[in-house]
């Protein structure tokens, strides 16, 4: 993108600046400024500032003012502004989005908070002081230092809320000074007609499908309020960009990374006047505001500029205006007399809008889904070229822009990226630039904030990584983070809580061991609107949460010189299922959104606990799998992770660099990773869309194979197995699975999977027979309307230690007791498990259970020589009791070796990957994983008839199988004998027949 016109005059004329300065001292850290030293040093990213300074004070004597106030926002009190409106960072030469800046005839300062100190180092020159604070009452004494008793302190009070102009006036309150509001900014007088123009593009409305609800009904909802008010206002005027936008269900393009325009609202009970630059309306929006003329749902369209001199009419009737005073400025509300004004913090639209209805959550967590898969795509690209030294922060925030533009309905970034690497990661809001980009090293931290803006929401998220071996400090840090992240979206709280009293928890794990982060711990965010929407939040002038708002979770750390680390998620707040009820409103807690992966490199696990070890942050994903009716997507193929990420250079209309790197493989590493962050079946969705084109994707270990990226095959009405590598206590697959399982046989071709989401439970059946090993009722499994009923056997029993209820947005999840008894349907090595329970099946976490040791019948009595040889151990725990490892009991859970069936697949390179260098604890782990892979062999080379059978567990009745069933078992079973025959080792084994914690097993083994 090419700088327009007027910034390229001004390099120029602060080249020339520079040019006449003399040689700089140099300065021991380069990056920032050094005004102690003789010369005083200046940064390249410094502006000069001195010509500017010049002017503006010339004609602050003129019109005799001692001192100015300028403000870094706009007269909607917008966070982020046009180019047009940056008064403060044109002045200044900083960028950041908050400051304050105050300009006397001699003293110049800037006051801004923690997120942006390094920052201002970095691009104020030496006229400017740094002021390490944002409260008012300090920029109130500064002046009263600098400025004479009897001298004008001026602003323009349409840069000001009421409650910034009140404070300000109570700083300087009985000083001898007097605060002087001038409507003619002195800032645009010294800018003069190098300032920007006004925004001229379209206004338009936003599709049907991508609104929660009609702006009638909106505006009929905000009438509703206004009669109910004790005081019954009679119009409500709205300042906000967003709430305008919101309203009416119009969008625009003013503010850079924000669909909104400039224009006011007045709604009253008879009538709507909107403020705006008619000409550039769409036909259709333009269209949708008159279709109720004449009548009260019509809109009037009037000048942007009459808004006062409209306000002013109006008010001089027998009225009453209800305006929020943290959006409304002090030069409109200085028109409307006070006995006629209704005073609130927020106006009702504000409020209205922070909390989602049911279709706008729905939207917002699509958004999420597809923004997940462009992020994923980003990491997977910077995991293969750091390490080749071809990416800086510029050309990686490029990149992520470049591949969230290949997702549906995406609009661009929602702000600017922050792409950090080391020590400018210690930067809260750092954005690169081609001049002080850096590479990205696999021997730094780096942090990714970014976000993008879609036509169903806005998404925010923060992750941040490290390539190479970090150090203790980073690695204790980042979990901490972590923990405090994990902490706050787990909690649970009464309802009408102010964020403020709850966000000590995400601080919590930091303060433990004395650190701490500077900025706030979370924002609100909108539908298609701003990336920082208010009221919603963790601050003191938040509103309390409320059910339906979405809301950041972004703790963090910053080391300054060093290194900087943020995790962001986005919470949706929605009710809490808790034991007990004592209040009319329940309780309630956090639904992350959020999708993708930590860095598992950077996490110490010795410091989470048991809960945050198992957390599945992705619970939600799989409400994705299937279209809702309120959703603008017609069909469940939109949300398919295959078919949103391109999968080779030809692939739809991504550049060539997002196609190239869209279709590399994905490592082991990424596969892990995934597979344990996001539910187990919306895993293997992303490591399928991930992986390199439409072939087969399928590694060791997986649960099952993955059917073809793009198909549109309808679900089997065959019987849908739940696993399909799950097997029997023979070791064989059990009957129903065999025929259901797509796995091909003599005349046969796999049946295709069912479509993700479609299985659904049944009430109970008196004709089924599958029992519950935790009831006496019978259940029948079922496909939506279509299947018939699952048949297949359990695969083991659980005990529940740990009560759990689940979201209420959790559909599949089995609400557990303590004491209960579960029928294990399926126990993949990661994700959650699945099993009936009370006559339902769904999904569970194997963390809040203990499997049940199965109790077998009387093995046959073998006719040769009896061994005495020790037991096959039970379960994981017991075997590495056995071999005194407990200590890797953790990691292994973590990674998905759950049972003994997961840890016998254990090979020398997933040690890699599970950091285990001991060769000692290696050639035992190995020594075990392969003495149970012998055992089982052994066990099915001696047969099925000699292998006992659960008790529970009944034989599959012989009259449902086809006519060739017992040919395609006998076969099936001879090639599955066959694929899991050992192989060779290149580690040292013990001898056969015996178990670690023998004499034979404990002895020291190195590779």
């Amino acid at each position: 993108m090419h700088p327009p016109q007027w910034i390229a005059a001004w390099v120029l004329l602060l080249h020339g600046c520079a040019m006449d300065r003399p040689p700089q001292a140099a300065s021991a850290k380069t990056d920032i400024r050094n005004c102690t030293a003789d010369p005083p040093y200046l940064p390249p990213t410094a502006i000069n500032t001195t010509a500017r300074l010049a002017a503006l004070r010339g004609t602050m004597r003129a019109h005799s003012v001692h001192a100015y106030i300028v403000p870094s926002t706009d007269a909607h009190m917008s966070e982020y502004i046009a180019e047009r409106d940056s008064r403060l960072g044109w002045l200044t030469g900083f960028t950041g989005s908050a400051g304050t800046v105050v300009v006397t005839w001699d003293k110049a300062a800037l006051w801004t908070d923690s997120r942006y100190w390094i920052q201002a180092e970095r691009q104020l020159d030496c006229n400017w002081e740094l002021q390490r604070t944002t409260w008012i009452k300090s920029i109130g004494l500064w002046i009263l230092e600098a400025v004479p008793a009897g001298g004008n302190i001026s602003l323009d009070p349409f840069l000001f809320s009421i409650d910034t102009w009140n404070s300000y006036s109570q700083a300087l309150h009985g000083s001898g000074r007097t605060l002087l509001p001038i409507e003619t900014n002195l800032v645009d007088q010294v800018w003069g007609d190098q300032r920007p123009p006004p925004a001229s593009s379209e206004i338009y409305s936003l599709p049907a499908a991508f609104t929660g609800s009609s702006w009638q009904e909106k505006v009929a909802g905000i009438r509703q309020q206004m009669e109910q008010h004790v005081r019954r206002p009679t119009a409500v005027l709205l300042s906000g960009l967003e709430e305008t936008a919101w309203l009416f269900n119009l969008r625009g393009n003013d503010i850079p990374y924000n669909p909104v325009f400039y224009s006011y609202t007045l709604l009253t009970n008879s009538s709507i006047s909107l403020f705006v630059d008619e000409t550039r309306l769409s036909a259709a929006a333009r269209q949708s505001l008159r279709a109720g003329c004449p009548g009260p749902l019509c809109v009037e369209l009037q000048e942007y500029g009459q808004a006062r001199a409209h306000l002013r009419r109006y008010t001089q009737g027998n009225v009453t205006v209800w305006l929020g005073t943290e959006y409304t400025t002090y030069g409109l509300y200085g028109v409307i007399p006070q006995e006629k004004l209704l005073e609130d913090s927020y106006s009702p639209v504000m409020l209205a809008k922070a909390v989602k209805n049911a279709k706008e959550q729905e939207l917002l967590r699509a958004a999420h889904v597809r923004d997940a898969v462009a992020v994923i795509q980003y990491l997977l690209w910077l995991e293969k070229m750091v390490p080749q030294g071809q990416v800086d922060e510029f050309s990686g925030a490029q990149h992520i822009d470049m591949l969230r533009q290949a997702q549906e309905h995406n609009r661009g970034p929602s702000f600017q990226s922050i792409s950090a690497s080391g020590l400018n990661a210690a930067l809260a809001h750092y954005s690169p630039s081609n001049r002080s980009s850096r590479k990205l090293s696999v021997d730094e931290m780096y942090l990714s904030d970014t976000g993008g803006q879609y036509l169903d929401g806005t998404t925010d998220i923060t992750r941040t990584m490290h390539w190479g071996v970090p150090t203790p400090l980073q690695k204790e840090a980042y979990t901490r983070v972590l923990m405090g992240n994990i902490d706050l979206s787990r909690l649970i709280f009464p309802p009408n809580t102010a964020g403020r009293v709850v966000e000590s928890f995400a601080r919590r794990a930091l303060w433990n061991v004395g650190l701490n982060y500077g900025h706030g711990t979370g924002h609100g965010i909108g539908n298609f609107l701003s990336v920082h929407e208010w009221p919603v939040g963790f601050q003191s002038n938040n509103v309390p949460l409320t059910a339906g708002m979405f809301t950041s979770i972004e703790p963090g750390y910053y080391r300054d010189g060093e290194f900087g680390i943020r995790i962001e998620d986005v919470a949706l707040v929605v009710e809490a299922q808790t034991k007990h009820h004592t209040g009319e409103k329940p309780f309630l807690t956090f639904e992350v959104v959020s999708l993708v992966p930590y860095d598992r490199n950077l996490i110490d696990l010795s410091l989470l606990s048991l809960e945050q070890l198992s957390l599945q942050r992705s619970s939600s994903f799989k409400d994705f799998a299937k279209s809702k009716v309120s959703s603008p997507v017609p069909s469940e193929k939109e949300f398919n992770l295959e078919e949103n990420i391109p999968e080779d250079e030809s692939s739809g209309s991504v550049p060539d660099d997002a196609a190239r790197s869209s279709g590399m493989k994905l490592s082991k590493k990424w596969r892990a990773v995934i597979s344990r962050t996001m539910n187990r079946k919306m895993g293997r969705m992303a490591v399928k869309a991930l992986a390199e084109g439409k072939g087969d994707v399928e590694e060791e270990g997986s649960l099952c194979p993955l059917s073809p990226a793009g198909s549109t095959e309808e679900p089997s009405h065959e019987k849908v197995p739940l696993s399909y590598l799950e097997m029997e206590e023979d070791g064989h697959p059990s009957v129903s699975r065999q025929l259901s399982s797509g796995e091909p046989g003599p005349g046969r071709t796999p049946a295709p999977r069912p479509a993700a989401g479609r299985i659904l439970i049944s009430l109970p059946s008196t004709g089924s027979d599958v029992s519950s090993p935790g009831s006496s009722n019978r259940d029948s499994l079922r496909l939506e309307e279509s299947g018939p009923a699952y048949s297949g056997p359990f695969c083991g029993r659980a005990r529940v230690h740990t009560d759990f209820t689940p979201s209420p947005y959790d559909k599949d999840s089995l609400k557990l007791r303590k004491g209960d008894i579960i029928g294990i349907i399926e126990k993949p090595p990661v994700g959650t498990w699945t099993g009936l329970l009370n006559n339902r099946v769904g999904s569970f976490k194997f963390i809040y259970v203990d499997v049940i040791p199965e109790e077998t019948a009387p093995a046959r009595k073998s006719r040769g020589p009896s061994k005495s040889k020790r037991l096959k151990p039970k379960t994981l725990h017991e075997l590495l009791e056995r071999i005194n490892l407990q200590e890797h009991a953790s990691t292994l859970l973590l990674n998905g070796y759950q049972t003994l069936e997961d840890f016998k697949e254990l090979r020398e390179t997933h040690l890699n990957e599970l950091n285990i260098t001991d060769p000692q604890h290696r050639a035992k782990l190995l020594t075990a994983a392969e003495l149970l892979l012998d055992y089982d062999s052994k066990s099915r080379g001696e047969g099925v008839r000699d292998t006992p059978r659960p008790l529970h567990q009944p034989a599959p009745a012989a009259a449902s199988l086809p006519a060739n069933a017992t040919s395609r078992l006998s076969q099936q079973r001879a090639s599955r004998r066959k694929a899991t025959a050992p192989k060779p080792s290149l580690h040292p084994r013990s001898p056969r027949g015996t178990f670690p914690g023998t004499r034979a097993a404990s002895r020291d083994r190195r590779p």
